[in-house]
C-alpha cells in the first residue's frame, strides 16, 4: 500500500485552477475544469477526479486539448444540433452542448444535441445534474471516437471498445440530484489508475491480461489486457449497452467508432437527450409522485446492515464525509501532479499542503 495524503477541497480546487491558467486556459475555463475534477473526488469517483490532471496536461502537449478553444454549433435543426468542440477541454465542449440541449428542450419539449472533437469530459453526472436543475430529464451517452480501446466484447479475449458510460438525471426536490452515472464495462478505466496508484488489486472477474487470462493486477491492463463488460456471467448485457452507446455517441455524431481510424485523436463524442417535464405534466406533481416512489422503495425490508438508496444518494453521503475528512490522493498521484506543477512553473509544493491522516477522524 502507498501513502495517502488528505487535502482540503479548496486546496485542490485552487491547485487545479492555477495549473490550468499556467498552461494556457482562460479564467472561466480553468475554474470549470478544476471544479468538475474536484467534484468527482468529492462524490466518490476519483477515477474522473484530480488524478486526471497529468493525463490532461499530456493531452494538451499532444495538441489534443486546445486551451481557450470555443465550441461551435455546426448544425442546427430546431430541436437537434451538432457542436464541434474544436479540441476544447471536454468539460467546456460538453457544458456548451448541455446548455444548448436545455434551451432547446424548454422550447421544443425534447432535444437531442451531439458534440464531438473534444477531450475527456469528466463525470457525466455533472451534465445530467445541470438538466435536472432546469426541471428536465436527461440522458447522456459518451464514447471515445473509436480511439480508446479498453474493453473486450462479451466472450472476446482482447480490447476492442471503450468504457462507453451512460448517465440519466431526474429533477426532484431532494438536496442532492437523483442521477445515475455508470460505465458499460465493469468499471471505468480511471478506477484502475486509482487502484494502481494506491497499490491495490482489482476485484476478481473484472480484468484479463494480454493473453486473455483472468487477472487482478491493474498493471496487466496497462500491459495490453482488457476490462470486461458489465454483468459478469451476463456480460452480454453490458456489451449490448456498450454497442448501443457506440452508435448513439460515436456514429450518430460523426465522432468516430470502434474499428474506425486508429490514428485519430482521443474524442469524447457525446449525445445528450433532454426532456422538459413540464411539456408532459406539471413539474411539482411529477416531483411529488417521484418522492412517493422513493419512499416506497426505501421502505423495502432489507437484510441486516442493508439499506435501499435512491440513485445519487451514495454520492451525496460520500461528499458530506469527504468534506470533513479531506480528499485522499495516493503519493504516486501527488508526485505526478507535482511534475506538472513544476513543468508549468506553478510555485506550489502539493505534498506540503496535505497530511497523512484524515483532516477529521
Amino acid at each position: 500500500m502507498n501513502d495517502i495524503f488528505y487535502f482540503q477541497p479548496e486546496t485542490l480546487s485552487r491547485m487545479g485552477f492555477d495549473l490550468c491558467r499556467a498552461s494556457g486556459s482562460p479564467q472561466n475555463e480553468a475554474a470549470l475544469v478544476s471544479e468538475r475534477l474536484l467534484k468527482a473526488d468529492l462524490t466518490g469517483h476519483p477515477s474522473h477526479g484530480i488524478i486526471r490532471i497529468p493525463s490532461y496536461m499530456a493531452m494538451l502537449r499532444h495538441d489534443w486539448v486546445k486551451p481557450g478553444a470555443v465550441p461551435e454549433v455546426v448544425r442546427d435543426n430546431g430541436p437537434t444540433a451538432l457542436i464541434n468542440g474544436h479540441r476544447s477541454y471536454g468539460q467546456v465542449g460538453a457544458e456548451k452542448a448541455m446548455t444548448v440541449a436545455i434551451r432547446k428542450a424548454l422550447e421544443h419539449g425534447i432535444a437531442g444535441v451531439g458534440v464531438t472533437n473534444l477531450a475527456h469530459i469528466g463525470r457525466l453526472a455533472d451534465y445530467a445534474n445541470s438538466a435536472s436543475r432546469a426541471g428536465c430529464l436527461s440522458l447522456v451517452f459518451t464514447s471515445c471516437g473509436g480511439v480508446s480501446t479498453l474493453v473486450a466484447p462479451f466472450e472476446g479475449l482482447a480490447r476492442r471498445m471503450a468504457t462507453n458510460p451512460i448517465a440519466l438525471g431526474i429533477p426532484s426536490d431532494r438536496e442532492y440530484p437523483i442521477v445515475m452515472d455508470m460505465a458499460t464495462s465493469v468499471f471505468a478505466e480511471g478506477k484502475l489508475r486509482v487502484m494502481l496508484a494506491a497499490g491495490k488489486s482489482a476485484p476478481e472477474k473484472t480484468l484479463i491480461d494480454k493473453d486473455g487470462n483472468p487477472t487482478t493486477n491493474p498493471a496487466d491492463f496497462y500491459a495490453g489486457g482488457a476490462l470486461l463488460p458489465l454483468g459478469g456471467v451476463q456480460g452480454y448485457k453490458g456489451y449490448l449497452l456498450n454497442f448501443m452507446v457506440e452508435v448513439l455517441a460515436g456514429l450518430l455524431t460523426g465522432g468516430g467508432y470502434a474499428g474506425g481510424d486508429p490514428k485519430a485523436p482521443f474524442n469524447n463524442c457525446t449525445l445528450m437527450i433532454v426532456i422538459d417535464v413540464q411539456k408532459f405534466r406539471e413539474l411539482p406533481l411529477f416531483k411529488s409522485e417521484l418522492e412517493s416512489m422513493i419512499k416506497f422503495l426505501k421502505d423495502t425490508p432489507v437484510a441486516e446492515g442493508g439499506e435501499v438508496l435512491y440513485p445519487g444518494e451514495k454520492e451525496f453521503r460520500h461528499e458530506q464525509a469527504v468534506l470533513k475528512s479531506g480528499v485522499p490522493l495516493a503519493d504516486q498521484t501527488v508526485k505526478a501532479i507535482q511534475e506538472e506543477l513544476d513543468r508549468y512553473q506553478v510555485p506550489l509544493r502539493l505534498a506540503d499542503l496535505g497530511q497523512l491522516t484524515p483532516l477529521v477522524a
